[in-house]
This record gives structure tokens, C-alpha cells and sequence, in this order.
């Protein structure tokens, strides 16, 4: 399933973190909108009103890990490196777009 290509690894991992960011969010919209934490709980006293953006942006981006571990456990060392370019360039922007959250 993985091919052992730089350029299939850059695009890999430059699109997933894009395909799989609608189904976290929909995974987040569920969990608050159901209620489930409560019901998981059983405490009707837990408020929570979700992950903040920042948060599910940085899981979005952590998508890139799964491949990236599989593709290393097969030595695929070129989609890895591929892989890792859109993912370090990702954590950069997503630092600097929500630097004044840590500061």
C-alpha cells in the first residue's frame, strides 16, 4: 500500500491531515452534542463545551504519525521523510497562528 517515493510522501502527508480534520471535528461536534460525556460518566456535573480550535488542529496533524510509524517499522525511509515535510511545516504554522495561546 505504501510506496517507498518522496513525492508520494510529501502529497500522503500533506492531504491527510486535510481529509481527516471534517471527521474529528464531526467525532467533537457528536460528543458535545449528545451529551456523551455525561452519559459516559454518569455525572451530570461535567461541563464541556468540546476541543478548542487549536486542539483540533494539533490532532489533525498528529494524524501524519500512524502512516509515519508504519511506514518505519517497513523502512520506507523516503515516504517518510516525505512524509514529514508537510507535517513539520504544518506544526509551524499551527505555532505561530496560536502562539499568543501559550505566551
Amino acid at each position: 500500500m505504501l510506496k517507498n517515493k518522496f513525492p508520494f510522501g510529501l502529497a500522503f502527508g500533506a492531504l491527510l491531515p486535510l481529509i481527516c480534520y471534517p471527521l474529528i471535528a464531526y467525532l467533537d461536534h457528536l460528543i458535545t452534542a449528545k451529551d456523551l460525556i455525561n452519559k459516559i460518566t454518569g455525572n451530570s456535573n461535567i461541563i464541556w463545551g468540546g476541543f478548542k480550535l487549536s486542539t483540533l488542529i494539533l490532532l489533525t496533524i498528529c494524524t501524519n504519525l500512524i502512516p509515519t510509524i508504519l511506514a518505519n517499522r517497513k523502512r520506507l525511509d523516503e515516504f517518510v521523510r516525505g512524509i514529514m515535510i508537510p507535517t513539520v511545516v504544518y506544526c509551524f504554522i499551527w505555532f505561530f497562528y496560536f502562539w499568543k495561546d501559550f505566551m
